[in-house]
């Protein structure tokens, strides 16, 4: 078996394994009334169904939470857009049908820790502490984001949505995770498992269950192999970061392109039906 298709092996199993679990709905289906939903990540998809999820909410118990468009500037984002994550994010939001005036950018925290941090100050300053909030984000963000907040802000009273896609699925041009054949998602998918363990019980809380052999063993395979993400840097990391830096600017476009497709037809599919 090639590397290229090890690589892959090894990202699919640390993609469905290292993730937090939905719980945003009842035994019924339905949605738990919440007071915030809060989109994150460098990827505008988390923005694409936080509006969906809205759009239920509304439906199953009569009133829009407020939206909360969280994050600065990342490793991809610096040079894919001009604004920062949450800026962008909401802008997403509003371009999909979500009220502009309920959506809140909390835009300057620089990593997950301080994400975390600046919602909890926010929810402090409303007097909306003690009140749900129902996080949406990728698989590939949710354990560490999960972790995060349970150590950082446990008050926070914590619900959780997680985009069920495929390791292809989840790698398109519009959120940049497909640039270099994918080794961009393969660069954060290299992290989670270390930052996990590196930061367990005093940045993060613990991984709550047991990482499997395999997937302690593919997550080994990536760290070597993909470090952009990760401290102590490689002369192939470097190399690598220039290769997908060129990727990004010659594609910058198709993203652009690409994702206004996407929001179009997320328009289509929140039209109402007569």
């Amino acid at each position: 078996m090639n590397n290229e298709k090890k690589d892959y092996q090894a990202a699919v199993l640390v993609h469905e394994c290292l993730r937090a679990r939905t719980d945003c709905f009842g035994n019924d289906g339905k949605i738990v009334k919440t007071a915030y939903i809060v989109c994150i990540d460098d990827d505008p998809d988390p923005a694409i169904h936080a509006v969906r999820l809205a759009k239920q909410h509304f439906a199953a118990h009569g009133f829009f939470p407020k939206m909360l468009c969280v994050g600065n500037k990342g490793l991809l984002s610096r040079w894919t857009h001009k604004t920062t994550e949450g800026a962008h994010l909401k802008n997403v939001c509003v371009k999909t049908g979500f009220p502009e005036g309920m959506a809140v950018v909390l835009d300057k925290g620089r990593n997950s820790g301080e994400n975390i941090l600046e919602i909890r100050a926010f929810l402090t300053k409303e007097g909306d502490l003690d009140k749900p909030v129902l996080f949406c984000c990728t698989k590939r963000l949710s354990l560490r984001l999960q972790l995060t907040q349970q150590k950082q802000a446990p008050e926070i009273n914590a619900r959780w949505y997680v985009i069920e896609e495929s390791l292809d699925e989840a790698c398109k041009w519009y959120n940049g995770k497909r640039f270099g054949h994918c080794t961009m998602m393969y660069h954060e998918l290299a992290s989670i498992l270390n930052r996990c363990e590196a930061y367990a019980g005093t940045f993060q809380a613990p991984v709550p269950f047991p990482v499997p052999q395999d997937v302690k063993e593919a997550a080994a395979r990536l760290e070597k192999r993909y470090r952009l993400k990760l401290p102590h840097k490689t002369f192939r990391s470097y190399i690598q970061f220039v290769l997908l830096l060129a990727e990004v600017m010659l594609h910058r476009k198709r993203m652009k392109t690409e994702l206004e497709k996407r929001i179009e037809s997320e328009r289509i599919y929140n039209r109402p039906t007569v």
